[in-house]
């Protein structure tokens, strides 16, 4: 769980390279994909927090097994 929790961020960041275009963007402070898969800059940060969360669930669980 821990290991799936390290991955979260950088598979994140490598969805919104991939499937980034900044040619579709009509705005000038749009930021470049955030409308694709919701990865922006908000969708970095849950992804993160998600991550954080998921990573501090396996330590509770990895020392509740140790008792």
């Amino acid at each position: 769980m821990q290991l799936a929790a390290l991955g979260v961020l950088p598979i994140a960041i490598g969805l919104q390279l991939i499937f980034d275009d900044p040619h579709s963007n009509t705005r000038e402070l749009e930021r470049p994909g955030q409308d694709v898969f919701g990865f922006g800059v908000a969708g970095l940060l849950i992804a993160m927090v998600f991550g954080v969360c998921l990573f501090m669930l396996g330590r509770f669980i990895e020392g509740f097994s140790r008792e």
